[in-house]
């Protein structure tokens, strides 16, 4: 008896775990789409380039007759970018900062992080430029410079032909 009592609680588990599994369905996981974010290109006449996504608003300061750009960009979650284009600043403002040595369009310049805004410097020519806001990556990584750029102390006067073989000059 004890021998059919032990091959009956054999094949009442084996019966039993048979009854109790449930098959497995593997989970599948659809794939999310990330949104495309349309990319908008500004060229500004100072002699840059750069995309920015559809949708950030960008005043070019048009009553600033003092640099030769001055824009700032916010984008939809109020965030702000801000660049300026000017005369060769002095490198003091440089100082006593924790720099980092980067490029802006393929020139060497500088960036330092201080209360959680990023500022980028690059001197082009004689001019500089500088980058400064919570997150600037999508400005910095797009930047191109589109020459000529601005040259300071120069005014060039426009050709005028008059066939008389004298040699234009610059003031």
């Amino acid at each position: 008896m004890n021998k059919i009592k032990s091959i009956f609680i054999v094949l009442l588990v084996f019966v039993l775990s048979g009854c109790t599994k449930s098959a497995v369905t593997p989970l599948t996981i659809a794939p999310t789409s990330t949104p495309v974010v349309k990319l908008l290109t500004w060229s500004d006449p100072a002699g840059f380039t750069f995309e920015y996504p559809e949708g950030v608003i960008i005043d070019n300061h048009p009553q600033d007759s003092k640099n030769y750009a001055n824009l700032t960009l916010t984008f939809p979650n109020n965030s702000q970018v801000d660049i300026i284009m000017a005369d060769k600043a002095p490198t003091s403002l440089l100082k006593n900062k924790n720099i980092i040595d980067t490029t802006l369009g393929g020139k060497t310049a500088q960036k330092y992080i201080e209360n959680g805004k990023t500022t980028l410097y690059c001197e082009d020519n004689d001019v500089s430029v500088t980058i400064s806001g919570v997150d600037i990556s999508t400005v910095v990584d797009t930047w191109v410079f589109v020459y000529p750029t601005p040259s300071v102390g120069k005014a060039v006067v426009p050709a005028v032909s008059d066939d008389s073989g004298d040699v234009l000059e610059e003031f």
